[in-house]
């Protein structure tokens, strides 16, 4: 007999007494005096996964292979962090099905408004470019989160696929909300070119939670006074390392444009 598939609905940045409302999957809560994490999880084995559908004011974004997912509120009773995992691919399972499940997954995120999100104080370099750059989280010999290898137009190879981190990172911002996207790959021992498994999650932040990770930890709840400062010092540094690149030959994506900070409009 077909069992119902459980189900999460949400948009960041509002109560979670409508998520409740609006989902089927138990949700256990768990607080302290300034955090609630809501927690669903289902064993990876299980054929029955749940559907999460979080929810924007143009096309909303579903994922229907989710094991689990925790959401976060801080102070307030408004999500303001979530991380889901994904079902992903069976463990040992070939490298290039993984690859065509990791961009059917952009697909979802492109279709439903999804854009890159380039770091403020990282030059702006399109996937165009990245054969320029032989390590993937290098540029100049400075370590760099969201650089040309980054591009989620860029196509990898096979082998470009293989030369990624363990960890690899793509970060997306629609509105007012910023995902990262990350892959965890363990290549399988002796047969590290052809096998291996994978850990796929989405965490997805809202503007304050985001940009609060921009400033000292203890200055968090001061973010939106300190970070033009901020803004200012990685707008410079930008500047400087593209300048560099251009001298060099290296294109930069001058379409690119930082999205607007609400909370300092």
């Amino acid at each position: 007999m077909k069992t119902t598939r459980p189900t999460i609905n949400f948009r960041m940045n509002e109560s979670v007494q409508k998520i409740f409302d609006s989902s089927s999957a138990p949700l256990s809560k768990d607080c302290n005096s300034t955090l609630c994490m809501y927690q669903f999880d289902i064993p990876s084995s299980s054929p029955n996964k749940a559907t999460v559908t979080i929810s924007s004011a143009s096309a909303p974004l579903i994922l229907d292979d989710v094991i689990s997912a925790t959401l976060s509120t801080y102070k307030s009773d408004q999500l303001n962090h979530a991380y889901i995992t994904l079902g992903g691919v069976p463990s040992n399972v070939r490298h290039e099905q993984a690859i065509d499940y990791f961009y059917t997954l952009l697909d979802k995120l492109h279709a439903a408004g999804w854009k890159r999100y380039i770091l403020p104080d990282e030059a702006r370099i399109p996937g165009t470019q990245a054969d320029k750059f032989d390590d993937p989280d290098m540029v100049l010999g400075t370590p760099v989160s969201t650089g040309p290898w980054k591009d989620p137009a860029l196509k990898l190879k096979k082998e470009e696929w293989l030369s990624l981190p363990t960890f690899s990172s793509w970060y997306f911002n629609k509105d007012d909300v910023y995902v990262l996207l990350r892959v965890q790959r363990e290549n399988s021992a002796g047969e590290e070119k052809t096998l291996g498994s994978y850990l796929f999650t989405l965490t997805f932040r809202t503007e304050s939670e985001f940009y609060k990770g921009f400033v000292d930890d203890e200055a968090r709840e001061k973010w939106t006074t300190l970070l033009p400062a901020e803004l200012k010092r990685m707008a410079q540094e930008r500047a400087q390392t593209e300048a560099r690149l251009k001298k060099m030959g290296i294109a930069i994506d001058e379409d690119y444009q930082d999205p607007p900070i609400k909370a300092l409009e």
